[in-house]
């Protein structure tokens, strides 16, 4: 048995230290600034959409945006890991939830669509790298999610049946991912969800709206197991 985990948004709140990258970018090339709580709420779909949201008025054609996010993501990505992740923390009751797990002897691992060059320094940061028991990122494998891939090569780092492991995460393609690879899924509604998305739509085998309430499913669930 495992639990997998997303990272921005559900493990972990990047969002202020991702927000200073951005306003950097956005300043250093003259363009309208994006509020935080705007910006918080979209991470989850990538930084390339947040920075179309923000281009959107002023680069009319798709490809001309297209071509302008590409040209900035460079120094967005440069930016970010500059941060040091210094504004960067675990999301309250994650903490206790893990030592739940460690305790219990559940493996628990992260399936994140971030890069790797990011993800382990973040990581290592927190605290967290070490104790994982398996770092998947977005360019681990040949595809992304929502394909099923980087949670099937999960499983195999760490030796678990895809139907003996619960997928949590903040974003639909999280839960279509999971549901793709045979798992229970697990909306993380506390999460990076815009106002006008609504995470009981996508489907999950469960929503929760803080990560106290990620244990009593997994206890359901796996009941002979803590």
């Amino acid at each position: 048995m495992a639990i997998l985990f997303d990272l921005d948004g559900t493990l972990l709140d990047t969002s202020r230290d991702m927000y200073t990258a951005a306003s950097k970018v956005f300043a250093e090339e003259k363009l309208p600034t994006i509020d935080y709580a705007t910006f918080r709420s979209n991470i989850s779909f990538g930084s390339k959409k947040i920075l179309n949201a923000v281009l959107y008025s002023s680069v009319k054609t798709e490809v001309e945006r297209a071509a302008y996010i590409d040209y900035l993501m460079p120094r967005f990505l440069a930016h970010y890991s500059d941060t040091k992740f210094q504004n960067t923390l675990a999301f309250v009751g994650i903490e206790e939830l893990l030592c739940s797990l460690e305790a219990s002897g559940i493996a628990w691992g992260i399936v994140t669509n971030k890069v790797q060059a990011l993800t382990e320094p973040l990581l290592k940061q927190i605290g967290y790298l070490e104790r994982s028991a398996c770092v998947v990122c977005g360019d681990t494998t040949s595809k992304s999610k929502p394909h099923p891939e980087p949670l099937l090569y999960a499983c195999n780092l760490i030796n678990v049946n895809p139907s003996d492991c619960i997928y949590i995460g903040d974003a639909i393609t999280d839960v279509q991912a999971g549901k793709a690879a045979g798992m229970r899924t697990i909306a993380a509604g506390f999460g990076f969800i815009p106002n006008d998305v609504s995470p009981a739509t996508w489907q999950a085998d469960a929503l929760v709206n803080s990560p106290a309430e990620i244990l009593p499913w997994i206890k359901q669930w796996l009941p002979s197991t803590l």
